[in-house]
């Protein structure tokens, strides 16, 4: 109110002077010095606009105290050019596992629940199936059917055996017999005792004899092959069928050990069915309770491998040559500012969209720990960010962090401390990198010492010299 009354008593005392004096009465004496004062109070406020982007501002123990102030020193360094695109966190389609129950039957037992980790073969959960224990039997029975076709076998082998050797004695024997008369004939007939006769009949009884045992013998040999072979031909079909039988269990997911289990007796369950951890991961759906049924067209858990993530983009067709497989990239998300994840260009995709013009990207990224967050796997799919793509990495001519430069508008600063408690705000042109650097092309040369921090401090006292607080130069 006093100010706007000095205002209303200063254009009051105006008016009347214009009316009641001549022109030249209110102008060269006072309005010449008022001129000259108006003039040296400027003069001070030009002085300052001509610095234009150069300001200087002096702190004192105290302001330098509260500023907290840290600095680098400006120098040459490696700067990378990139393509930012904007980007989302999705899960890795190949380390996603939908676990289904191979058969049906009762749930008896759960082993884990959501968000646990599990390690590949780890129990999840155990059922009770009646389809399993028919299939366990008729394995078992298979096994029988199979264990008793080779013991039939073997003793048809062995019973073959014994049949031979008596036979062989047998036909052996009467051979000696008509030799032996055959030798007594032969030995009357050199005596001239005997006739001709019963020399060549004991001769044919000999070659009779020979002849009968090995037509007997080639008869007993047809019989015994012809057994054997029928029995080796069900000894191989009880073999194929148990075969089928114990890839129906492994089709289940039962591990050999768990079928010599059942097949030795060692585990009497043959209806308990166990479903194992597919992969090493994180269980992020269940959809299971104690004594449902389930069957195999149910999903009960849902386990995601975290370790590796995909980052997904869109980069425009006109940019497309920019992006290659293989290519390094950069992704900032918004859930962990100030962090730069190292990922890979895994995938460029092949179709442009005619509604948006772009292609699809794809960046795979590896789920570490960071400083920032103590939690295991913290990227977390449908996070959202950017990526930015490293399109070319050179030496620049002074690399500084990018929380060195104050934004005002379109125009960029940064201070540099000349001495201990002075700074000067200088103009810079400067062009963006990656992993929170950008290099100065001008404004900065290689050796000035730089705030990167308290600058907003800096830039309130900037401000505050401006607004008529107190120059310090």
């Amino acid at each position: 109110m006093r100010i706007h009354k000095h205002i209303s008593m200063a254009l009051l005392f105006t008016f009347l002077c214009a009316l009641l004096f001549p022109l030249t009465a209110c102008g060269p004496g006072k309005g010449e010095k008022g001129g000259e004062e108006g003039h040296g109070g400027h003069g001070g406020h030009d002085e300052h606009g001509e610095e234009g982007e150069h300001q200087d501002i002096v702190l004192d123990d105290d302001q330098l105290k509260a500023a907290k102030v840290t600095s680098v020193i400006a120098k040459a360094g490696e700067i990378e050019e990139v393509l930012r695109l904007v980007a989302r966190v999705s899960r890795n389609e190949d380390t996603l596992s939908h676990v289904n129950p191979r058969v049906g039957g009762i749930v008896r037992k759960i082993h884990k629940g959501l968000g646990e980790h599990v390690k590949t073969g780890e129990i999840l959960v155990e059922l009770d199936s009646v389809a399993l224990g028919n299939t366990v039997g008729e394995f078992l029975k298979s096994r029988a059917t199979t264990k008793a076709a080779e013991e039939t076998l073997q003793k048809a082998k062995e019973l073959f055996d014994h049949r031979s050797e008596a036979l062989n004695k047998l036909l052996n024997g009467a051979i000696a017999v008509t030799t032996k008369i055959y030798e007594r004939e032969k030995a009357l007939q050199e005596k001239r005792i005997s006739t001709l006769r019963p020399f060549l009949d004991a001769e044919k009884a000999v070659q009779m004899a020979r002849l009968n045992k090995e037509r007997q013998l080639a008869a007993f040999k047809s019989e015994r092959d012809t057994r054997i072979l029928e029995l080796e031909v069900a000894l191989r079909q009880a073999r194929i069928e148990e075969v089928a039988d114990r890839d129906r269990l492994r089709v289940l997911e039962l591990s050999d050990e768990e079928i010599q289990d059942f097949s030795t007796g060692a585990n009497k369950h043959y209806g308990r069915f166990v479903i194992r951890a597919p992969r090493d991961g994180i269980v992020v759906k269940r959809d299971i309770t104690m004594d449902e049924y389930v069957d195999n067209n149910m999903v009960l858990f849902e386990i995601y491998d975290l370790s590796r993530l995909w980052v997904l983009a869109s980069i425009y067709e006109k940019d497309l040559t920019a992006a290659r497989t293989g290519q390094k990239a950069i992704v900032n998300l918004d859930a962990i500012p100030n962090v730069g994840l190292p990922g890979t260009v895994t995938l460029v995709g092949y179709t442009v969209s005619e509604q948006t013009r772009t292609v699809d990207i794809r960046v795979e990224l590896e789920n570490k720990p960071i400083d920032s967050w103590a939690e295991k796997f913290p990227i977390r799919p449908g996070m959202f960010g950017s990526v930015e793509l490293v399109t070319n990495t050179r030496m620049g001519r002074v690399v500084v962090p990018e929380a060195a430069v104050v934004h005002e508008g379109e125009e960029n600063f940064i201070f540099v401390q000349e001495d201990e408690h002075t700074f000067e705000r200088k103009e810079v042109v400067l062009k963006k990198g990656a992993r929170g650097l950008v290099e100065i092309l001008s404004g900065v040369d290689p050796g000035d010492r730089i705030a990167v921090t308290g600058t907003f401090f800096l830039k309130s006292m900037a401000r505050r010299s401006e607004l008529g607080g107190g120059h310090s130069h």
